[in-house]
C-alpha cells in the first residue's frame, strides 16, 4: 500500500521530469518484488508455471535495482542525462540471470541451489559496486552544484547519499549473516527475514518521502537559457567590446586585477590572458552596477547569458581570478551587501532574514552558513557589533 500511495503522489505531480518516470518504474519493480515475497511467504515456491516464472523474474530483478538507482541519481545530478544505447550494458546481468533461471524452470522445473547461491553472491556484489559508485558520483555532484548554482537548497542530494550508505550498511549485515549461515554458526533465517523486511520498509519510506519532494535540479527550459553553447556561437556586439576595453584599461591602470591562477584544468581552454582580463573587467562592472546576485535563482548559465560570455569561460574567470567557485563568489557579494545594509543604519527596523532575502539569499540556513564563512562571525554578532 505504501508503494502504491507514493506512486499516486508521483503521478499527481504537475511537472514530471525524467527522474520521476525512472522513480515510478523503480517503485513498480519494488511492488512486483513485494507481491512475490508475499506469495513465497504464504505458500512457498509456486507449483504453477506462471508462479515459477514470476518468482524467477523477481530473483533476476535484483540486478536492476543498482542500475535504476544509478539512472535515478544521474537524472537528478547530470544536466544532459539521456538514455543512450550504451546504457543497455547495465541490463546484461539481469538478462543473463533471467535466461538461466527461466531455462532451469523449463528444462528441469527449477534451478539447483548451487546456481542460486552463485547468483545471490553476484547480486550482492553488483548492488555493492553500484552503490559505491553512486556515493562517488554524489561527491562529485556536490562540487558541480557549487560551480553552477548560487543557492544550493535541495540540490546537494544528501538524502540519496544517506540512502546509499544505508544500503551499504544493510548489505554488510546481510553479507555477514549469509557467511555465518553458510558456516552453520548462525541458523536463524526468520530473524534475518525480519531484519530484511524492516530494512526494506524503511528503504521504501525514505525514497518515497524524499523522492516525491525532490524536483529536477537541472530543469532546463526550451528557451535555451541554461544551455552551454559552443564557444563559436557566443557573440558580443561591437559597442560592448569598446566599453569592455575601456573598463579593462581602467582596471589595469589601477593594478587591482587578481592574478589568474594557472590551473591544468584550463590548459586547453582557448581563453587567452588578454581575453580573460577583458571578461573579468566586464564581470566586475556588471556585478557592481546591476547587482545580479540579488536574484535568488541566479545560476552560472543565466549570469553568462547576461554577460554574453560562454559559461565555461565565466567559470574559469571566477576560478582563476578569485580562487573561488561560483557559489562562494556570488554569496560573497550577497554577504557584503548585507554588511553594507546593516552598517548604513537604514535597516535597523528590519529583521536579519528580511535583509538577507533582499540581498539574494533564499533561506535562513544558507544565509547563516555563508555569512559565518565569509565574515567570520554570525549575522547576529555582526549586527550587535555595529550597533555597539
Amino acid at each position: 500500500m505504501l508503494i502504491l500511495f507514493i506512486s499516486l503522489l508521483i503521478l499527481g505531480k504537475n511537472r514530471k521530469a525524467l527522474s520521476d518516470y525512472i522513480f515510478l518504474f523503480w517503485l513498480f519493480l519494488l511492488f512486483i518484488n513485494v507481491v512475490t515475497f508475499i506469495i513465497i511467504a504464504r505458500s512457498g515456491y509456486p507449483v504453477l508455471f506462471a508462479g515459477k516464472i514470476l518468482v524467477e523474474i523477481t530473483e533476476a530483478s535484483v540486478f536492476l535495482h543498482g542500475p535504476l538507482f544509478l539512472f535515478y541519481t544521474l537524472s537528478l545530478s547530470a544536466p544532459d542525462f539521456r538514455f543512450r544505447a550504451r546504457q543497455i550494458l547495465h541490463l546484461i546481468p539481469f538478462a543473463v540471470c533471467l535466461l538461466i533461471l527461466v531455462l532451469g524452470v523449463l528444462l528441469s522445473g527449477g534451478v539447483n541451489e548451487t546456481i542460486r547461491s552463485a547468483f545471490t553472491i553476484t547480486k550482492m556484489a553488483s548492488l555493492f559496486i553500484y552503490t559505491a559508485a553512486i556515493i562517488v558520483l554524489l561527491n562529485r555532484h556536490r562540487n558541480q552544484v557549487e560551480e553552477i548554482f548560487s543557492n544550493t537548497e535541495n540540490k546537494y542530494l544528501d538524502w540519496l547519499k544517506f540512502l546509499a550508505w544505508g544500503i551499504i550498511i544493510v548489505w554488510v549485515i546481510s553479507a555477514t549473516g549469509l557467511v555465518l549461515y553458510s558456516l552453520s554458526y548462525f541458523n536463524n533465517p526468520q530473524q534475518g527475514a525480519l531484519l530484511g523486511n524492516l530494512a526494506f520498509c524503511f528503504f521504501v519510506f525514505l525514497i518515497g518521502y524524499f523522492g516525491v519532494k525532490q524536483e529536477a535540479i537541472f530543469n532546463f527550459t526550451g528557451n535555451g537559457e541554461n544551455q552551454i553553447l559552443p564557444e563559436d556561437k557566443v557573440r558580443i556586439n561591437s559597442s560592448e567590446n569598446i566599453e569592455t576595453e575601456l573598463i579593462a584599461e581602467v582596471i589595469l591602470s589601477e593594478e587591482n586585477v587578481p592574478e589568474p591562477v594557472v590551473n591544468d584544468k584550463y590548459k586547453n581552454s582557448g581563453l587567452s590572458a588578454e581575453k580573460s582580463i577583458e571578461m573579468f573587467a566586464r564581470l566586475e562592472d556588471f556585478m557592481k552596477k546591476s547587482k545580479p546576485y540579488q536574484n535568488t535563482e541566479l545560476t552560472l548559465f543565466t549570469l553568462a547569458k547576461q554577460l554574453s560570455i560562454h559559461p565555461n569561460h565565466l567559470s574559469q574567470i571566477i576560478n582563476q581570478h578569485y580562487k573561488q567557485n561560483f557559489f562562494d563568489y556570488i554569496n560573497e557579494y550577497r554577504v557584503n551587501d548585507v554588511k553594507e545594509a546593516l552598517l548604513s543604519g537604514k535597516y535597523d527596523n528590519h529583521s536579519l532574514l528580511g535583509v538577507a532575502f533582499e540581498c539574494g539569499f533564499n533561506s535562513k540556513a544558507s544565509f547563516n552558513r555563508a555569512f559565518k564563512k565569509i565574515a567570520g562571525v554570525t549575522p547576529s554578532e555582526f549586527r550587535k557589533n555595529t550597533s555597539a
